[in-house]
């Protein structure tokens, strides 16, 4: 791992500036170890949507490793931030030199990628059976039934599900 930290390269960022833009090239993600910023996106709309503020121990810009495709999202600097940057060229180098760290790098990518995209499912699924509730009152009442009673009133025993 000691390859992986002499890769990174420190950066700080002033509050309410912008660290990338949605629709930008990019080839480096970063690792947030102070401060606080907000991923923006743009509804189809062109409203400005929050989606979501990461703090220390987060990354983010990730998906510039994984695809070639612009940027999805533009992100601000709420709180002064110091954060560390691991570009494409630094992990194909990292490839090169050492196959176990790379791994674990991409694993690690692989996992955070998986979690949000876990959660971006829930909140799809909250979002389309609220649309359910508004086209069919009654369908919106059975599940919040259902959700608000503990597994001992539905007659599930306990345990993993």
């Amino acid at each position: 791992m000691q390859r992986v930290a002499s890769a990174l390269e420190e950066h700080d960022f002033p509050a309410g500036s912008t660290i990338f833009h949605a629709g930008e090239l990019g080839r480096t993600m970063y690792l947030l170890a102070q401060g606080e910023v907000e991923v923006i996106a743009t509804s189809a709309e062109g409203k400005r949507i929050a989606l979501v503020k990461l703090g220390p121990g987060e990354c983010f810009g990730e998906m510039a490793l994984i695809e070639l495709q612009p940027r999805s999202a533009t992100v601000r600097v709420r709180k002064k931030a110091k954060a560390y940057s691991l570009n494409n060229m630094d992990l194909y180098n990292l490839y090169r030199e050492d196959n176990y760290a790379f791994v674990i790098v991409l694993q690690n990518i692989c996992r955070i990628v998986s979690r949000r995209l876990r959660k971006a499912d829930s909140r799809i699924c909250d979002f389309l059976a609220g649309s359910s509730r508004q086209l069919n009152p009654a369908v919106g009442a059975r599940r919040s039934f259902r959700r608000g009673r503990s597994r001992s009133d539905r007659g599930t025993p306990p345990g993993p599900r």
